[in-house]
């Protein structure tokens, strides 16, 4: 089969590698679709080493066909079936973590397309040993979703756990989403769907020919360009009105976008961090401290959070079709991710 192959930091290339071979406990998935997420990038463009011993396929956004079951599997998963991977492909099952049903934060979470084979391939292998303490690592597809829609459930899942569940936002606030890719843009949409009544996106210049568009489509009632705006902070709190900000997402993860989201927030206000910098916090935290406010780090979702963004996008309130500005076949891979990366796409699809 053809696979987009990590062999190098920085270096990847198109080959001819095995189909994978399953035991009674594994499933096969024919790869029907992948998402490039923003986090592909930086491994992509080796910013970021690999996280796992390579060679290895990339892809961790993928949906499939059920091509294959082991003999053993569950009988709730049969050949044919469209599915979407939560991407963990390992983890230990006893931790804290694990033990409560957070697999993500696993401290020996194996992710699929991120250390190990993923899906930037015509095939790939869930791991008996997940299904088995993690069943719900696979979900079926919505039948009114296209695969392409469905992988944008992975980004969706991962907002409505910043925005719902950790940002616990109330109807009739204020929301800032400071970051305006994929999970900046669902974060966007998720607040509309909770009832905000402002949700402002700060971006930057090149966010506003594709980006800030589809933010407008997801809810976003006002759309502030941070590099362009020297009055950004007053702007902003102008906006909130005297209720102030309730909530930060921060999708961007600089350190100035800490700083400014301190700032903005109100007193016993909530910032999810979900973006992330090598960079250090050179700067106070004292006003995070006077102003009683929290910082929540953020990794993932789980099963909630899939849960429900999966009830969203059946009933029609989820729209994953708009964010979606390129589809391209896996052969391209490289012309994707240079899109993703000048942003002129929002979200890339690449079809093995």
């Amino acid at each position: 089969m053809k696979a987009m192959v990590l062999y190098d930091q920085g270096k990847t290339e198109l080959r001819e590698v095995p189909i994978p071979e399953i035991g009674n406990e594994d499933i096969l998935l024919k790869v029907e679709a992948c998402g490039i997420c923003g986090s592909d990038l930086h491994v992509f463009y080796g910013n970021l080493a690999p996280q796992g011993p390579v060679p290895y396929i990339m892809g961790h956004e993928f949906v499939g066909t059920i091509a294959k079951t082991g003999s053993r599997v569950d009988s709730r998963w049969k050949i044919g079936d469209h599915v979407v991977s939560e991407n963990t492909g390992g983890a230990c099952g006893i931790c804290p973590a694990c033990s409560k049903g957070d697999f993500v934060n696993c401290a020996n979470r194996i992710c699929l397309g991120c250390g190990t084979d993923g899906g930037f391939a015509e095939y790939v292998k869930i791991p008996g040993q997940i299904l088995k303490i993690y069943p719900n690592c696979l979900y079926h597809i919505p039948e009114k979703l296209s695969f392409e829609e469905a992988t944008v459930l992975e980004p969706a899942a991962n907002a409505y756990k910043a925005v719902i569940q950790e940002g616990n936002l109330h109807a009739g606030e204020t929301v800032v989403v400071f970051g305006a890719g994929a999970l900046g843009l669902m974060s966007v949409q998720m607040a509309s769907i909770a009832g905000a009544a402002n949700v402002i996106l700060v971006g930057m210049t090149n966010d506003k020919v594709t980006r800030f568009p589809i933010a407008s489509i997801y809810g976003a009632t006002h759309c502030l360009v941070s590099n362009e705006n020297p009055h950004l902070i007053s702007d902003i709190m102008d906006i909130a009105g005297p209720n102030g900000v309730a909530l930060v997402i921060d999708a961007a993860g600089v350190p100035l976008v800490t700083s400014q989201a301190i700032t903005i927030v109100r007193n016993e206000g909530m910032i999810v961090r979900i973006g992330m910098s090598p960079k250090p916090f050179n700067d106070t935290l004292d006003t995070f401290a006077t102003k009683s406010v929290t910082i929540r780090g953020h990794m993932g979702y789980n099963q909630e959070s899939w849960r429900n963004t999966l009830s969203l996008a059946s009933c029609g309130k989820l729209n994953l079709k708009s964010i979606i500005t390129e589809v391209m076949p896996l052969e391209n891979y490289e012309a994707g991710f240079e899109k993703m990366r000048n942003q002129t796409a929002s979200k890339v699809i690449l079809i093995p």
